[in-house]
């Protein structure tokens, strides 16, 4: 029987419009009516989550950063898991040899050792990633008024971020050559102590190596009491891969990557297609 849903956001929860369907919504409620308890898991900071579950009136604990935050039902931090200082120092080193630019998660912000100028690049590159469909001047307009641009702090003295109190959670970084992205991956995962993995093609994100999806949701299933079959996990991506190892029932979004298809007990429909809904309205028969 399963008592604990956990689902990731993009290209899960949220439709090719990057909002959760009512539809998806009454599924959730229909869920938690019947004693499931349903939990995100997600690699966004919680500045971006907390607004789409407040429009939707959900509220539920939070997998974030890929497994380096852990908030309960009103947001209040649980359990962090942060990168040390010197590795920290070494992703910077790499990434900036590169010319790679990333954005640097924090207990106290975003962060970037980019000028305001060239984050605004990275934003529309971004935009673009999520929006195909958007114009170059649309791009622009959108990623202008965005909270993960127009709340990003700057460093000014990267010596001075790194030997401050300043807690580093996660690094992203998004580029349009996908086989820089591949190097940067492979180069980074050499790093001991540090998780590798990615949401979209373009993209790589660096956590603690305990600081992953599934790690953290299994710690959180065991404090509920929930055995690992009793917990269903959705996703579509590589960061989700941990909870596709971590527990038996899992399923794939039909717009999932291969990689997540292929471990998947169940696949779905897609998130442009009521996905999440239908996996849910499946679990909610079968225990009625």
């Amino acid at each position: 029987m399963i008592k604990l849903i956990a689902s990731d956001m993009d290209g899960t929860l949220l439709n090719e419009k990057h909002n959760i369907d009512k539809e998806t919504v009454a599924a959730i409620k229909k869920a938690e009516d019947a004693g499931i308890v349903f939990a995100i898991s997600t690699g966004r900071e919680y500045d971006t989550v907390e607004p789409i579950l407040q429009e939707n009136n959900i509220r539920c604990q939070c997998v974030l950063m890929n497994g380096a935050e852990y908030r309960d039902e009103d947001g209040k931090i649980l359990e962090e898991i942060n990168i040390e200082q010197k590795t920290a120092t070494q992703i910077i080193d790499i990434l900036q040899k590169e010319k790679v630019s990333a954005r640097i998660f924090t207990n106290k912000g975003i962060y970037t050792t980019d000028s305001k100028e060239e984050a605004l690049k990275e934003m529309v590159f971004r935009t673009l990633s999520f929006n195909p469909e958007f114009t170059q001047e649309e791009a622009l307009a959108f990623a202008k008024v965005q909270p993960y641009f127009v709340n990003l702090n700057y460093i000014s003295n990267l010596d001075e971020f790194l030997n401050s109190d300043m807690e580093i959670r996660k690094f992203v970084a998004f580029h349009n050559n996908i086989e820089l992205i591949n190097k940067m991956k492979r180069i980074i995962g050499e790093i001991k102590g540090i998780a590798v993995s990615s949401s979209f093609r373009d993209n790589i994100e660096v956590t603690h190596i305990t600081a992953q999806k599934g790690i953290i949701l299994a710690k959180v299933a065991e404090k509920m009491g929930f055995k690992r079959e009793e917990v269903m996990v959705l996703g579509d991506s590589f960061n989700d891969y941990s909870m596709f190892t971590e527990f038996t029932e899992t399923v794939a979004m039909g717009n999932a990557i291969p990689e997540i298809k292929e471990i998947a007990k169940y696949i779905t429909d897609t998130n442009s297609n009521l996905g999440v809904a239908k996996a849910i309205y499946r679990v909610v028969e079968e225990q009625k």
